[in-house]
């Protein structure tokens, strides 16, 4: 086989032409009648995937002359070069392109049909817009010629933005941090909002044992690099310490002990808000443009409400509230739910004493073991001295239906490899399944959540967690009754059982109108896209900022340049309603 350079660059040269030439019916022979077109921004302002020839042709009919892409280059060593893919085995490469507003870059992946290699998928992606791009100059360290310290510099910054921020963030976890340090860079005054008294309190209030399931060079922060010898699993107090830290680094204008009040108003003449702030108990009221909900999909916690719970003799409690397993030793405990949460406190429970611990499986439930998922996907994605910046790039470049699709093919193979385990827990009593179309866990994170296994497969296995299957009906003074008849003594029961609809949250804060617009979030929308995300919510003025380490840290710069764009005038609430790409 030729090498990956003379491929791509033959297949380059060609799509080059007929991109400038605004060619479509040649552009979309390039493609694989099954292939992706994926845009970021590029030929419309929001987030769009086209799936095989027609709908291709039919969006870049629509969009391609108008937007006019010019001066495509391809990548060299200082970027992804042409090269196999790290997971997909594709072949793979990076560019350079532009239209009259906006830097861009894309990437693709190529596939070989017959004796012709052709695109399996293709992105298009917003870099910056002309005239107002992201500032990566590094500061000097002096302030106003030096008469000034970097203390009184950032005293000022925080009093200009606490009197008129345009931007309004909502929680400062890992979400919010990352989209605040984008936005700082790019010179869109923002206040974050904290709720807790100290940045990283969600962390440290959640059980004690919990360690982060991604490796250090997945959950790294923007703009950062972890020491080398960080442990590759962050432990929560870790998780807790460096995001309080990281907001100090970036410069960070934050007031803790702070929220929005019920209910900010909306003025579509000057598209802005009027928001009534309590901070620290003291009211204060601020007009931002835009405020980005950076309180993940996580809010309030959901307890089941079954009867006879007044007269259950034990504590029972969410997941969100249980701070170890002291108060369980010698106990029987009751944990129900089945992901991630539940076989981390059942694993903690298991290992320290209790006298019983039944994990209750209400669903079927997708599994992958953490080292498995460590070995095929993250290890290769994200090496620990890789480029991150490069490496965000090439897991978005490489669409969600088209990973899917890759996640279903390797079905066979990752069910052989991981044999023993999943034979395991379904002879110990679980109902283990690949999920939706059998893409696996990793799917299942972003379409309904799934679970990696980080030990509590083999204490399953093993007896020390029990499973049962089914539903809770109602309590006993001593246990619970569940929907089949069947009955558990229990000594204390932890739900670990999900949150309330970010709906009921955010109508609690904006009204019951203003939330029915802008939900439903997460999950898959019909063009193959995260619903919401940093994307518009379906609301003038409010975005939703969510995800892993990974989605704030890349996604901050589209939604940075949404909003920069109608801050601009660029984009219209018109332009946004009929989601046009240019005016």
């Amino acid at each position: 086989m030729p090498q990956p350079s003379v491929i791509v660059n033959d297949w380059f040269q060609r799509f080059s032409q007929v991109v400038e030439s605004c060619d479509v019916q040649s552009l979309t022979s390039l493609f694989l009648p099954d292939g992706w077109l994926r845009d970021h921004l590029i030929f419309e302002w929001n987030y769009r995937t086209l799936h095989g020839y027609k709908d291709i042709e039919r969006y870049l009919e629509t969009h391609l002359a108008k937007t006019q892409i010019t001066n495509l280059s391809l990548e060299g060593q200082d970027g992804i070069p042409p090269g196999f893919h790290p997971t997909s085995h594709e072949i793979e490469a990076a560019f350079a392109f532009e239209t009259p507003i906006l830097w861009g870059r894309g990437y693709l992946l190529l596939q070989e049909s017959g004796d012709v290699w052709k695109a399996i998928s293709v992105y298009f992606s917003a870099v910056d817009l002309k005239g107002h791009e992201e500032n990566t100059q590094v500061p000097s360290g002096y302030y106003d010629e030096h008469r000034k310290t970097w203390e009184d510099a950032f005293e000022e910054e925080k009093v200009r933005i606490g009197k008129d921020p345009h931007v309004i963030i909502l929680g400062a976890a890992q979400n919010g941090l990352n989209v605040g340090a984008r936005f700082r860079q790019m010179n869109i005054p923002t206040l974050i909002l904290e709720q807790s008294d100290r940045i990283g309190d969600n962390w440290r209030e959640r059980y004690p044992t919990l360690t982060l399931h991604t490796p250090k060079s997945h959950h790294t922060l923007l703009y950062t690099k972890l020491p080398d010898n960080w442990p590759k699993f962050t432990p929560k107090e870790k998780v807790a310490n460096m995001l309080e830290q990281y907001a100090v680094n970036q410069d960070l204008v934050i007031w803790t002990r702070s929220t929005i009040l019920p209910t900010p108003s909306y003025d579509p003449t000057t598209r802005r808000w009027t928001v009534e702030v309590s901070r620290d108990g003291e009211k204060i009221t601020l007009k931002p443009y835009h405020i980005v909900l950076a309180i993940g999909i996580l809010g309030v916690p959901h307890i089941p409400t079954l009867p006879g719970e007044e007269i259950f003799n034990g504590p029972k409690l969410h997941a969100t509230h249980y701070k170890g397993y002291q108060p369980f030793v010698n106990k029987n405990v009751i944990v129900v739910g089945a992901s991630q949460s539940a076989a981390d406190i059942c694993q903690n429970l298991a290992l320290h004493n209790a006298a019983s611990v039944t994990m209750v499986q209400r669903s079927d439930t997708v599994i992958i073991s953490n080292q498995y998922l460590h070995d095929t996907l993250f290890d290769p994605s994200y090496p620990l001295n890789g480029n991150l910046t490069d490496a965000d790039f090439r897991f978005t470049g490489l669409s969600w239906g088209h990973f899917k699709q890759l996640l279903i093919a390797g079905k066979d193979k990752r069910v052989a490899d991981q044999r023993d385990m999943l034979e395991g827990l379904v002879k110990a009593g679980m109902n283990i399944s690949e999920g939706k179309e059998g893409a696996g866990e990793l799917w299942q994170v972003y379409d309904r959540l799934g679970r990696q296994d980080i030990g509590a497969a083999d204490l399953i296995i093993k007896g020390s967690i029990k499973i049962k299957r089914g539903e809770p009906e109602h309590f006993t003074t001593d246990g619970l009754v569940f929907k089949d008849g069947s009955y558990l003594q229990a000594d204390a029961v932890v739900f670990a059982t999900g949150y309330e609809p970010p709906k009921n949250v955010i109508a609690s804060v904006f009204g019951q109108e203003i939330a029915n617009k802008i939900t439903p979030i997460w999950g898959f929308n019909e063009i193959h896209e995260l619903k919401r995300a940093y994307s518009p919510s379906g609301h003038p003025g409010i975005w939703w900022g969510i995800g892993d380490f990974y989605v704030p840290r890349y996604s901050s710069k589209a939604l940075g340049i949404q909003i920069k764009a109608r801050l601009l005038g660029i984009i219209t609430d018109e332009d946004e309603s009929s989601n046009r790409c240019f005016p």
